[in-house]
């Protein structure tokens, strides 16, 4: 009902897999809601390090947090991971409709408080850990109950998401298939049990 609302006030874009729905530095101008497919938000420095910081899911709001800020920009390149659809609506509108409608308020918020935590989240791991020490997080948390992952992009994507280069990434891989807590071929890896025994978490 509420999203029924929405695109009564805005217009549907649709992005190919690849292609960029906003760039770092853009102003934000207008409301973006991811209405199908999915997004993924990466941050360039200067000297050109890709970090990638969220994936976007339908129904999501794209930079909520920075729509009414001081300085309203995009702070990362937004890029469609797959065919999307994005709603658009200009902002003068959209805060007409927030101050209409309490329900959509509280849609608007809990986005907002939805993408602080996921950025915090992401800003404490990426700070407190060796990259050796995100790897292993990572694949315990994404392991199935026979001990084996399978990595949902590549090696390179995976890097983006660690904030280093690929074959730091690589490096770290081939250490622990060496050291016996892991056996990977391709994308699938498996974790071996002597992995979570030798406090390696």
């Amino acid at each position: 009902m509420l999203l029924e609302k929405l695109l009564q006030h805005g217009q549907i874009l649709t992005f190919k897999e690849g292609e960029t729905v906003r760039y770092q530095g853009d102003p934000i101008d207008d409301i973006l809601v991811l209405l199908e497919g999915s997004l993924r938000t990466e941050h360039v420095s200067e000297n050109g390090k890709v970090l990638e910081i969220d994936v976007i899911k339908p129904v999501q709001i794209i930079a909520s947090g920075l729509v009414f800020s001081r300085k309203p920009v995009y702070p990362v390149n937004v890029i469609a991971k797959e065919d999307s659809k994005v709603l658009s609506i200009p902002k003068e509108r959209f805060l007409e409709l927030l101050m209409k409608d309490r329900n959509l308020l509280l849609f608007f918020l809990e986005d907002v408080s939805e993408h602080f935590r996921i950025v915090s989240e992401k800003l404490f791991f990426l700070t407190t850990k060796t990259l050796k020490e995100k790897v292993v997080h990572y694949l315990v948390h994404h392991m199935n109950s026979d001990g084996e992952v399978v990595l949902p992009v590549s090696v390179e994507e995976l890097s983006r998401i660690f904030g280093c280069a690929r074959p730091a990434l690589s490096r770290v891989f081939q250490d622990l298939e060496k050291e016996g807590f892991i056996e990977k071929k391709g994308r699938r890896i498996k974790v071996l049990r002597n992995f979570l025994e030798n406090g390696k978490i």
